[in-house]
């Protein structure tokens, strides 16, 4: 009686391990080392998308021909650790190959339980945890972080309580460049954060935040931080959401010192001028649009170049000087003028001396005194030239990038989408481009081992060596860090994967001086061009970013063509 007793415990705790095991879903496996004889249940089987019949009778061998070829070294190296009795369990994350071809991830967990009288490892049982849903979202979320390092400046996340109280659940790495602490300070300590604001700005920045939060428009402001001893000018940009009892942003904080310095200058500058304008004689003319005769102060024939003993001015000399590109637009100022009685324009002259110089000329339309019937132009220039090529270098320097003086990411997007006329599901007027994405290979290992110093210039030498084999219409662009992008007006998909391979080829054999002697450096590249399947420029990216990384997966130093059945 007894002794069935202990039967049916023994039958009872069977049937709750089966339980336990069918409810987690769990793959179970049993292996004799020294036989290869295996036991798997059906979970196991069905992890892998057939019944255990499809893949019966099984031995070790049907675990080796499933497994991914490049995991069984680690597996075996782990089992081994373990039959040595250096772990006190067998654990590994593996890829095994799926019914449908894909392959999956399993965590593959086990424990000798028997060993023969020599003391080898007899039987080890384990089980089999379907884990791909969870290394795809930690790829996605690797990549995630990779795409946010790249991104000048500090991608975040901040959230402030109707008490006040307020956090940074997310900060990309560049919180550092921005406020001094890393992502994990900045969510323990916000107010580690606050006191890198310049103590002049701080009541500023908070206003402007709870402004946001009160009206849930987006959060924008320009202030200063002083990080190392360094007083620097950062630019935010958020939008927020209301949560139950919380406000929450997500936005972008860049540093703008170099714009916010010309800025301040231009501004400086104008305020200068304007202060000029009201304390100096500025030079005055006068015009008679229906004679031609033209009159000019002395101050006028100084900025145009010209010597008053020797130069008679006229509206036909006057035309003369005014550089070729903008005689219609002066003109067209002067036809406005005789409806709206002003005439406001700037434009360039060309000087005797061949050099070209801005004016800033306004006027107003006048009766004349002797003639009611007749009117002239009466008004003042002023040379604008210093301004102008403030305000060019000002759109130069947010199109350009400031370490490689080429274009920035910026610049290469808004030229893809002008190019790419979405619309209309195809090129502006059908013209075929390819575009070529490519970034250094293993580049943190130059910083690391050269020091920085040696990546700036490699980055710069990479530059300087690939725009020489551009023609003049390509956009050469560094999108961040050490990613770069081609795009190739007029060009098909074979012609840029030619252009791609000189450019891997020149990239390899150029030499960088270093203290210790001279390395080079490699990249990988893909090539795509803009299909009809593209629904967006977003998407178009998306693809060929795709292609980087599957080179970069089978070994870098390669061009990966993109093909366009692929989108």
């Amino acid at each position: 009686m007894e002794e069935k007793n202990k039967l049916n415990e023994l039958h009872m705790e069977v049937a709750r391990l089966r339980q336990i095991i069918d409810g987690t879903n769990i793959g179970t496996w049993e292996w004799n080392v020294q036989t290869g004889e295996t036991r798997f249940n059906e979970r196991w089987a069905q992890i892998i998308g057939y019944t255990l019949d499809e893949i019966s009778p099984t031995n070790i061998d049907t675990w080796l021909n499933f497994a991914h070829p490049d995991d069984l070294a680690e597996s075996e190296r782990l089992l081994n650790a373990h039959f040595d009795g250096h772990t006190p369990f067998y654990h590994c994350e593996v890829r095994m190959k799926h019914r449908d071809g894909t392959w999956i991830w399993v965590r593959d967990h086990g424990r000798v339980v028997t060993r023969n009288p020599e003391g080898l490892p007899e039987w080890i049982v384990g089980s089999h945890i379907d884990i791909t849903q969870e290394k795809r979202e930690d790829i996605a979320a690797q990549r995630l972080n990779k795409i946010a390092s790249s991104v000048p400046g500090v991608i975040y996340e901040f959230e402030m309580d109707d008490d006040g109280q307020m956090a940074f659940p997310y900060a990309s790495p560049g919180i550092a460049d921005i406020y001094g602490v890393t992502p994990e300070e900045a969510m323990e300590q916000v107010d580690e954060v606050f006191a890198a604001i310049h103590p002049a700005d701080v009541e500023y920045v908070e206003k402007s935040i709870l402004q946001s939060a009160q009206n849930l428009e987006p959060w924008v402001a320009e202030y200063r931080v002083e990080l190392h001893g360094e007083t620097r000018w950062v630019s935010g940009y958020a939008r927020p959401e209301r949560l139950n009892n919380k406000t929450r942003w997500y936005g972008l904080i860049v540093d703008s010192t170099d714009t916010k310095k010309v800025s301040l200058k231009l501004e400086e500058s104008q305020r200068r001028l304007k202060q000029a304008q009201t304390l100096a004689q500025l030079g005055h003319w006068e015009a008679n649009t229906e004679t031609g005769d033209l009159f000019w102060s002395p101050q006028i024939f100084e900025i145009f170049g010209f010597e008053p003993d020797s130069f008679q001015p006229s509206t036909k000399a006057f035309y003369d000087a005014v550089h070729p590109d903008d005689r219609k637009r002066v003109q067209a100022s002067e036809e406005q003028a005789k409806l709206t009685g002003i005439q406001d324009v700037e434009h360039r002259i060309v000087r005797p001396d061949g050099t070209i110089r801005w004016v800033h000329e306004y006027a107003h339309v006048v009766p004349q005194r002797d003639n009611a019937d007749s009117s002239v132009l009466i008004g003042t220039v002023q040379d604008i030239t210093e301004r102008k090529a403030l305000e060019i270098r000002l759109r130069e320097q947010s199109n350009t990038d400031a370490l490689t003086q080429i274009f920035n990411r910026r610049y290469a997007m808004a030229f893809l989408k002008k190019l790419f006329n979405v619309n209309h599901g195809r090129l502006n007027d059908n013209e075929e481009c390819a575009v070529i994405s490519f970034d250094i290979d293993h580049f943190k290992k130059v910083n690391d081992t050269y020091g920085h110093a040696v990546g700036d210039r490699a980055l710069t030498l990479l530059a300087q060596t690939v725009k020489e084999v551009l023609r003049s219409d390509d956009v050469f662009a560094r999108m961040g860090g050490e990613e770069f992008m081609i795009i190739l007006p007029g060009t098909t998909l074979s012609e840029g994967y030619c252009l791609a391979e000189r450019v891997r080829e020149l990239v390899e054999s150029t030499a960088i001086s270093t203290r210790s002697g001279v390395t080079h450096i490699t990249v990988t590249l893909a090539v795509a061009s803009y299909s009809m399947n593209d629904s967006s420029v977003e998407d178009f990216y998306v693809r060929l970013d795709d292609g980087l990384y599957k080179g970069k997966r089978e070994g870098r130093n390669r061009v990966v063509l993109v093909d366009n059945e692929e989108a």
